[in-house]
């Protein structure tokens, strides 16, 4: 039997699908696990379903995969199927859905499914459920790691359907994480990406509460000090002072997180349901750029949100023209099925969603340019990512504060140190001085 994994989506996602094939690794010794573009029996798409794109994305897969093989099955697992679980079992290319619980027990459905069963499981999710363990011994061609350490949300953001697809808040025990975090330093990752859906509720549903501060100082405690710690996306009513100052201060911990705005509009950030207004955000952007100027900052931002007036847009604009946010990510609005955004109007026009895309795009790219500008001759922490086909090729090192630099040499996967020369066309381009690092601070002159 040979199984075939690919991914759509979050961080989360990327870990489980991981976790996934682990399992059938262990679990179906009569199973391989084979690359997306290879021959295969069964193909697994582990969905996303944020936006209408996003679902739309996992049918377009599924078909593909059925014009070309038309033999093979496709299981479609995740975030789609739990919440359109009676729209998807209609699409003929796809044979098997399971839900977000079930797709972690993926082995055991795996040869109904190999055998032409119909497989449709989906279940509901129950207060109070411990968060699943899943153990995975690497992390695909990838040179960090994420590891899932909190699960759900009990936020109810107007837009967001997420809480019905992953169910409530709830944690992964810290030494369970430790012990996760320990393997993958054995196998080489020198950073790790914590990630969760609401990563600032970490720890408060356990039977001994704790928090994000507590799990950060066992992992700088008990995991080798080669590895950085790099938070992934948190809300930013989440983030404290202490958070602020240990985030700068410490050398193992990278200086970058990603702060979801959406809107720099407090009127829709209102009819959003978010737990902050637009001074709270600012306060907290200023507060980490003055801690640190060369402080890395990202945003999600969503246009188009329904009502939205140009006048709301261009409160966003302006802000973000102001802020040291360096990182846009924006997506259009995208109507989710039972939320209460979807009944909210005046539905703003798909052209008009667009224009205001394009505008805060440029802003980003012109915001990305300045922060990159400012790294030209010195010396910063990396990791070189994953290798490509050609082993003596180009490498692509993310440094901690979340630049791309495009290096020359073909090193593997590891930490290192990297100079960067020059700024070209939105890449920063450098090169490595030293082809292993520790923990160690950013930024320094040359």
């Amino acid at each position: 039997m040979r199984i075939a994994f690919t991914t759509l989506g979050c961080r989360l996602n990327q870990f489980e699908t991981e976790g996934m094939s682990h399992r059938v690794r262990t679990g179906l010794p009569e199973a391989s696990v084979v690359d997306w573009n290879t021959a295969a029996d069964v193909y697994v798409i582990n969905s996303c379903a944020v936006t209408g794109r996003a679902e739309q994305k996992c049918r377009q897969l599924a078909r593909a995969v059925k014009r070309s093989r038309p033999e093979s099955r496709v299981v479609v697992v995740g975030c789609y199927p739990q919440l359109g679980t009676e729209r998807l079992a209609g699409f003929p290319e796809i044979d098997a859905i399971l839900g977000n619980e079930e797709k972690r027990r993926i082995e055991e459905y795996l040869p109904a499914v190999l055998a032409g069963e119909p497989v449709r499981a989906v279940g509901r999710f129950r207060r109070g459920q411990a968060m699943a363990a899943e153990w995975i011994e690497e992390f695909g061609t990838h040179s960090r790691a994420t590891v899932k350490v909190q699960e759900g949300c009990d936020m109810r953001c107007s837009f967001c359907a997420i809480w019905r697809a992953r169910g409530p808040s709830r944690s992964r025990p810290p030494r369970e994480v430790v012990e996760q975090v320990q393997r993958l330093a054995a196998a080489g990752y020198e950073e790790v990406v914590l990630a969760g859906v609401h990563l600032g509720h970490y720890g408060r549903d356990l039977e001994r509460p704790t928090d994000l501060h507590d799990l950060l100082d066992m992992l700088l405690e008990l995991v080798d000090e080669r590895v950085r710690i790099r938070l992934s996306s948190i809300d930013p009513s989440e983030v404290d002072e202490a958070l602020v100052r240990r985030l700068v201060e410490d050398p193992r911990l990278c200086r970058y997180l990603h702060l979801p705005l959406q809107s720099g509009s407090d009127s829709v950030l209102r009819r959003m349901r978010r737990a902050y207004d637009v001074q709270t955000y600012a306060r907290l952007v200023r507060a980490l750029a003055n801690a640190d100027p060369d402080f890395g900052l990202g945003a999600d931002l969503i246009v188009g949100f329904p009502g939205e007036t140009e006048t709301e847009f261009e409160e966003t604009l302006a802000l973000l023209e102001e802020l040291p946010v360096r990182f846009f990510h924006v997506f259009r609005y995208s109507d989710r099925e039972a939320t209460a955004a979807q009944r909210m109007g005046p539905k703003v026009p798909g052209a008009v969603a667009a224009q205001r895309s394009e505008r805060l795009r440029r802003l980003g790219q012109r915001k990305k340019q300045e922060f990159l500008a400012r790294h030209v001759g010195r010396v910063y922490d990396a990791v070189i990512e994953a290798e490509g086909e050609d082993p003596d090729g180009p490498r692509t090192a993310l440094l901690d504060d979340y630049t791309d630099v495009r290096v020359d040499e073909g090193i593997p996967r590891r930490r290192v140190r990297v100079r960067v020369d020059a700024v070209v066309e939105g890449q920063a381009l450098g090169r490595v001085v030293v082809a292993s690092a520790g923990a160690c601070h950013s930024g320094e002159a040359a």
